[in-house]
């Protein structure tokens, strides 16, 4: 999920510190702020995509929806990894002997985000994030009802960045540019077919929302390269 690694809530602490046996013991403020953030994140999305791939002697436009649950952990509060675990739900590919259904199917992924920078800036408190993601998408396709059902997988690897600004400590703002690639094997007329994207990238922006201490809403839309729209929301703990 974009939020995730976009939009953290950030918090200071005014001050830390306890008294004990042996006298007062205290820590700095970078210290209780470490202890006191959420480690865990699990959330819900759903992603639309449009694109054309191209299997060498011909090119299918494909439209697909998918709905994804993921759990993210955060070693640091730069760092963080995910896993993503879903369903592909619907969609088409449109080729040359006519429109293809998807059937139900299974999206997997794992990836990694990095919090390069952050600061205060007059216009907001700025951030650069960069990601990197791997994806598995395993489903069917048929003609028609009573088309034959034939197998479609899709293996993708993206990386990207997105830089923005958080403003209030609650909503922030970023436009985001990912490159990706990777192969598509479909059974096509009873014979294997190799495809791949025509558009390798995704450019767009995107809004995240700390609706409560914990809770956050993003909205993502991409116009140029492959198109998608994807909204969610998360919990972090």
């Amino acid at each position: 999920m974009v939020a995730a690694g976009v939009c953290g809530p950030i918090r200071l602490a005014a001050a830390c510190g306890s008294s004990g046996p042996d006298g007062v013991s205290a820590c700095s403020l970078a210290e209780y702020a470490e202890a006191q953030r959420p480690r865990w994140r699990v959330g819900a999305s759903g992603v639309y995509t449009s694109t054309v791939l191209s299997f060498g002697s011909f090119q299918a436009g494909e439209t697909r929806y998918a709905a994804v649950a993921e759990i993210a952990y955060a070693p640091t509060a730069r760092l963080g990894f995910s896993f993503g675990l879903g369903a592909a739900v619907a969609g088409k590919l449109a080729a040359p002997d006519g429109v293809h259904d998807f059937g139900p199917g299974l999206v997997t992924s794992l990836g990694v985000n990095y919090r390069f920078l952050e600061g205060p800036t007059p216009v907001g408190r700025a951030f650069l994030v960069g990601s990197g993601l791997v994806s598995l998408t395993e489903s069917t396709t048929a003609v028609g009802n009573a088309g034959a059902t034939t197998h479609y997988d899709a293996l993708d690897l993206r990386g990207g960045v997105a830089a923005g600004f958080t403003w209030l400590r609650m909503l922030s703002g970023y436009a985001v540019v990912r490159v990706f690639g990777g192969p598509v094997f479909w059974t096509y007329q009873g014979a294997s077919a190799l495809g791949t994207d025509t558009h390798h990238y995704q450019v767009g922006g995107g809004l995240a929302w700390l609706v409560a201490r914990r809770v956050d809403l993003f909205a993502e839309g991409i116009p140029l390269g492959e198109q998608a729209l994807a909204t969610g929301a998360s919990f972090a703990f």
